[in-house]
């Protein structure tokens, strides 16, 4: 039972609702989508004078299912939008930071070793194909592809294929000047399948070895190495296999990096040769 004020004259009961409040009734179930004011509305519909009038049956029921639909459709999309938030949300970011010191190493020639992209596919770990598309006229900006294989992840079990993912970055290079004594290279993925974001920063400085504590040392320059990675993933394996491979693979990458410039002489070397 539904409790009426006490002002409520006896004898007028609920099925005598006039056609306006019952109206009401169902505008205010088609704004607020409330399952119990529906019910409500419905019974009063099937309990009221309309119930006289076939036409106007009809017209009622018609307006309660066309209600109960909307209500529907409103509560799929409500559910589906926060899927959707959700699922942004459980993206896990992972980072590290690997910061060394790389000696008789000049901070230009690894800049220069690490802006020559095309060549990563030959000294890089896990890096199958590697190629610069398009450089821009200033030459501080270039996008290039990727197709690395991922460590710890294969195409199927017992499977020794690793898993590969081939991904475009924009690089910016930016070289030290009188005000900024850093060389610098950033990147950041504008097409991957697997990666939500990955992004990744070199910062290259210059140590003078001529004098150290007061003594007179080498004059060979050494270089401080300062590298960030930043992946973004939904997967949950692949975010799983990050948390313990990433460190590993960064610290693998400088040190590939470093082989290549002591296997690679420098522009600078080849020029007092000649």
């Amino acid at each position: 039972m539904i409790p009426f004020p006490a002002s409520t004259p006896r004898g007028i009961a609920l099925h005598t609702c006039s056609p306006l409040l019952l109206l009401l009734m169902i505008f205010v179930a088609r704004l607020r989508l409330c399952n119990g004011i529906m019910n409500i509305a419905a019974w009063s519909i099937n309990h009221s004078l309309f119930q006289r009038s076939p036409m106007m049956r009809c017209c009622c029921k018609s307006m309660a299912a066309s209600i109960k639909q909307q209500h529907c459709r409103s509560s799929i999309f409500h559910y589906l939008n926060r899927w959707r938030a959700g699922a942004a949300r459980s993206a896990a970011t992972h980072s590290h930071v690997h910061q060394s010191i790389l000696s008789n190493i000049h901070p230009q020639h690894l800049y220069h070793i690490v802006n020559n992209v095309d060549d990563y596919k030959d000294f890089l770990p896990y890096c199958h194909e590697s190629k610069i598309l398009q450089t821009s006229s200033c030459g501080t900006l270039m996008d290039a592809v990727l197709r690395v294989g991922l460590p710890g992840l294969s195409l199927s079990a017992g499977s020794n294929s690793v898993l590969e993912e081939r991904y475009v970055s924009r690089v910016r290079m930016t070289p030290a000047n009188e005000i900024t004594p850093f060389w610098t290279i950033e990147a950041k993925s504008i097409q991957s399948s697997l990666f939500d974001s990955l992004k990744s920063r070199w910062q290259l400085s210059l140590i003078d070895d001529a004098n150290v504590d007061g003594q007179q040392q080498t004059a060979s320059p050494s270089c401080s190495v300062h590298f960030e990675v930043q992946i973004q993933v939904s997967n949950a394996l692949i975010s799983f296999t990050l948390d313990r491979v990433l460190k590993d693979v960064a610290k693998a990458q400088v040190e590939a990096f470093e082989k290549r410039c002591r296997a690679v002489p420098s522009f600078d070397n080849v020029s007092k040769k000649l």
